[in-house]
């Protein structure tokens, strides 16, 4: 039931949206967590071909030279950079956070789109469910860190990315910060209730932070990239099929929605919604529960404090 309506989803709401903007980014600063593949790349390459100066936040440094190379081939653009980020060590957040204060007066956007899945069920050195610390938890501190320089920046920009897969999250607030399961089918269970988290996590900013800080969270589509590249040939085998029945997106495509909410005129004064195909759509009804967005809200602050 859940892959008819997966494949329903797929089939007519996705119209392979086309971010329309012209607007210019000359004198901003953008971040772009997990900028050196992707949508991430892609996503940095259209900043920095606007003229924003983008840094792209990743492991891997030899990754993000090539990456950094690509993009100023480009563009023409020689203001992209790098930092080194490890989502899944909240140290390495804190120290990220702290040079890039030092090292930047402002922040115009920032793009939390780095994430993981396919990865074998653990625990990080911070004792915290891998999936959910890399994609939820990680960059929840990283914007609190960071969330000063934005409002100093204002307007400024918030976009996280999520996917329609929130909508099969099932969350449990005491324990948000567990594995679901050690068996491998959980890690979709752990993934869904990440982006679910996103979703839940811009609707708590946007009350939180004023109103020219402008928040919103979206679904790329089904994008064709390397993050299940990991997950055993089994799991593997449906995903890539569905990926060559539906003509899934490239990367490129998948920054559409990405980028129209990092520039776009219209939607500089959104706040708190979710985004398909570079317009507004419908997000699970959970986000709509008060109550419950402040719980996962307060206890984000606990697992990150």
């Amino acid at each position: 039931m859940l892959l008819s309506i997966f494949l329903y989803k797929l089939l007519f709401e996705s119209a392979k949206g086309v971010c329309m903007s012209n607007v210019r980014l000359d004198g901003k600063v953008a971040l772009v967590t997990g900028g050196n593949q992707g949508i991430g790349l892609e996503t940095a390459r259209e900043l920095a071909a606007r003229g924003a100066r983008v840094i792209i936040a990743c492991r891997g440094a030899e990754k993000s030279a090539e990456a950094i190379q690509d993009i100023v081939a480009t563009t023409g653009n020689e203001q992209v950079e790098y930092m080194h980020l490890d989502l899944s060590r909240f140290s390495s957040v804190r120290k990220f956070a702290a040079d890039f204060n030092n090292k930047y007066d402002r922040l115009d956007i920032l793009v939390n789109n780095a994430g993981c899945s396919g990865v074998k069920p653990k625990y990080t050195e911070d004792g915290i469910n891998l999936v959910m610390q890399v994609n939820y938890f990680g960059p929840f501190l990283l914007t609190r860190l960071l969330t000063e320089k934005l409002i100093a920046s204002k307007p400024s920009r918030i976009v996280i990315v999520s996917s329609m897969l929130h909508y099969f999250g099932k969350i449990y607030v005491d324990t948000l910060d567990k594995l679901f399961g050690q068996a491998y089918a959980a890690l979709f269970y752990d993934y869904n209730n990440s982006k679910l988290c996103g979703v839940l996590w811009a609707k708590a900013l946007a009350k939180k932070l004023p109103e020219e800080v402008s928040v919103n969270s979206l679904h790329p589509g089904l994008v064709r990239t390397s993050l299940f590249r990991r997950l055993p040939v089994l799991y593997q085998i449906p995903f890539y099929t569905i990926c060559n029945l539906l003509n899934c997106k490239t990367p490129k495509e998948g920054a559409q929605t990405v980028v129209h909410l990092c520039v776009a005129e219209e939607v500089q004064n959104v706040r708190g919604k979710y985004f398909m195909e570079c317009r507004e759509a419908k997000h699970t009804q959970l986000a709509d529960d008060e109550e419950f967005v402040e719980r996962v809200w307060h206890k984000s602050l606990e697992v990150t404090s």
